[in-house]
């Protein structure tokens, strides 16, 4: 009897370490604040996107929290250029600046029960023409959203050329002329043709074409189907500008 006994408290024992018995019921938290996902983690382990050998993720989250209802849910991947040249070594301090900021303050204010900034965090990447491209992908919970791309050479993590940018795209003639002539382009189907116009408008002109020079890899970007994009600053006759992608052709 003592040794059948002594089994039972042993099974017993064994089966709750287990976590097969039920716990307690947790504490609840008043109906305003927010409680953490127990099951969120830390990947210990990076993540490598197949066919992409140098790009991974470094750091992940995932969980739930009840910051409306229904409960909404957060994902965060931080990428990271494996790559040695400096292009890239910067590429990787500007998204672990700019992003993997935004990541720790979210956590933080979850761990306070308020509101965090991040909801989603996530990236692409993609290769043409020996140029390695990533995107990255931000939605806020406030329901904005944002993405910025980050060129490196695929071989070495060095800086990209504009030659080689250009051939990747397979867009034909000199880069700053090619720039140039599709600024006008846009700049007339806005505003009209800037010859015999008005001051005001080729002064606009100018200032736009200004805060291109000099034209930079970084103001240039890769989409994922290979298409070649200048971000710039368009002015219009009036003072005010808007922030444009031009595809180039």
């Amino acid at each position: 009897m003592k040794r059948l006994l002594i089994f039972f408290l042993l099974l017993a024992l064994l089966l709750t370490g287990c976590g097969l018995f039920g716990e307690g019921n947790p504490e609840e938290l008043p109906d305003d604040s927010y409680q953490l996902d127990p099951a969120w983690t830390q990947s210990n382990t990076p993540q490598q996107p197949a066919g992409k050998t140098t790009v991974k993720t470094v750091r992940s989250y995932d969980g739930e929290i009840p910051l409306t209802k229904p409960v909404e849910s957060y994902s965060y991947r931080l990428p990271f250029i494996d790559l040695a040249g400096a292009q890239a070594a910067g590429c990787n301090q500007e998204i672990e600046n700019r992003y993997g900021t935004l990541i720790q303050q979210s956590l933080d204010a979850m761990e306070r029960y308020e509101d965090p900034i991040l909801q989603r965090l996530s990236f692409t990447s993609y290769s043409f023409g020996g140029v390695l491209t990533v995107r990255v992908d931000r939605y806020d919970f406030d329901g904005s959203s944002t993405q910025a791309y980050y060129t490196v050479d695929a071989e070495n993590g060095e800086a990209v050329s504009l030659e080689k940018l250009f051939a990747a795209a397979n867009v034909k003639g000199e880069p700053v002329q090619v720039v140039n002539d599709s600024v006008m382009e846009l700049f007339i189907s806005r505003f009209g043709d800037p010859k015999g116009a008005d001051v005001s408008v080729t002064t606009a002109l100018n200032r736009t074409q200004g805060a291109l020079a000099p034209l930079s890899t970084n103001r240039m970007y890769l989409t994922e189907t290979g298409e070649l994009r200048v971000a710039l600053e368009l002015y219009a006759p009036d003072g005010t500008s808007t922030l444009e992608e031009l595809r180039l052709p």
